[in-house]
């Protein structure tokens, strides 16, 4: 059972950031337009969110589905996700009304829509969430062998 949750997680987890990272490097605008948001951060600290994230969440997904590095892609895959459940979190408490960019223009009205949706909504707070809960689940047991299944 829990080699089946292992890689069920690591599935939805990294192509999720593969997802996110093709569609901000498609178009950044959206990411570009929630950065300046940020008004706390420093301008060379958004210019480097803005220029690394997408990469970044693609050089993550990719190790995390391929299970390379495990020691460094599970950490860090844990971390993103929680930084981007704190970001939902004061993106939705602050009212910011732009939309993230983190799916492109998945959106929509339907379950899908609501699911991948971009906007700062308790929907994305609640998604986020889960990415944690489940990113924290290969953390705690990233490369457990146990023979049980």
């Amino acid at each position: 059972m829990y080699k089946i949750a292992n890689w069920t997680f690591r599935i939805i987890l990294g192509v999720a950031l593969i997802a996110a990272g093709y569609f901000k490097i498609q178009d950044n605008s959206a990411l570009f337009e929630t950065v300046a948001y940020i008004t706390w951060m420093p301008n060379f600290l958004k210019s480097l969110v803005i220029d690394i994230l997408p990469w970044a969440e693609i050089l993550l997904g990719g190790l995390l589905v391929s299970k390379l590095w495990d020691t460094v892609a599970v950490p860090f895959t844990t971390l993103i996700y929680l930084v981007f459940l704190i970001f939902a979190i004061y993106g939705y408490s602050t009212g910011i009304e732009s939309d993230c960019g983190c799916f492109g223009d998945v959106g929509g009205e339907g379950f899908i829509g609501q699911l991948l949706g971009s906007s700062f909504t308790w929907t994305m707070i609640i998604r986020n969430s889960i990415f944690v809960a489940m990113a924290g689940f290969l953390f705690w047991k990233p490369n457990s062998v146990s023979g049980s299944n």
